[in-house]
């Protein structure tokens, strides 16, 4: 009896495993045994940073669908749309991908590569750059590509005619808001993100701008302008 009294006292102190190693566990009191705690969030963060630095540009694309995806669902859903419309949402989900997600990696990387650092000046040109040139290139492929590809994807059949093109308010519309909320982003963005990991911010930042990409290609946009201007005179 005392044996077995001894044996009960000294395994939870030493742990021992089968080969007379000690254990990995640990003692915090007589009688509780912890085991040791993985950092899963470390690990996760460990893991992406692995596949967008073997995978840079399908992680772009893969991260943009998604987002510019959930922006269109819930732009329909703020406006109580009865029924999803999910050739737009594919339609934005695809242009996003494309424009906003892959062409736009391989851009911010060449841009980084041309004007390498962080000095103001490089900043600077990067930031206009992207603003100037490549906004506009993506706004038009939101405009005239979305519409299209909604048909394509609504109807099954390529579209031979009766496609519309973006129009002159719209680019501009979007083009305002491009400037107001990227210009900012990229500064920070090209100060302070590091350049692997820019692809998945943007896109975050995108998806609140897909949001209005939504309103306008759903013609919502003018009612929202209307709305916002009949709240701002009540207040």
């Amino acid at each position: 009896m005392h044996v077995f009294t001894l044996l009960a006292f000294l395994l939870p102190v030493t742990a021992l495993r089968p080969n007379g190693r000690r254990s990995t566990y640990t003692r915090r009191s007589a009688d509780a045994i912890t085991f040791p705690q993985r950092d899963f969030i470390g690990d996760l963060g460990a893991r992406y940073q692995q596949l967008v630095k073997d995978h840079y540009v399908p992680m772009a694309c893969l991260q943009a669908a998604v987002l510019a995806g959930g922006a269109d669902i819930a732009t329909q859903t703020l406006e109580h749309a009865q029924a999803l419309d999910y050739s737009h949402v594919a339609a934005m989900s695809t242009v996003a991908s494309t424009m906003s997600g892959g062409a736009n990696a391989v851009w911010l990387r060449m841009l980084e590569d041309k004007y390498p650092g962080r000095e103001t000046d490089a900043i600077f040109k990067k930031t206009m750059i992207h603003a100037v040139i490549l906004a506009s290139i993506i706004n038009s492929a939101y405009l005239a590509g979305v519409p299209a590809l909604t048909d394509i994807y609504s109807s099954g059949l390529p579209i031979t005619e009766g496609v519309e093109g973006w129009t002159v308010p719209e680019f501009i519309t979007l083009t305002k808001l491009e400037v107001c909320m990227f210009i900012p982003y990229n500064t920070l963005a090209f100060s302070f993100v590091p350049p692997r990991v820019r692809p998945l911010t943007h896109a975050m930042v995108s998806a609140t701008f897909n949001v209005a990409v939504s309103a306008v290609t759903l013609g919502y946009w003018d009612a929202w302008v209307r709305g916002a201007a009949h709240l701002a005179h009540l207040n």
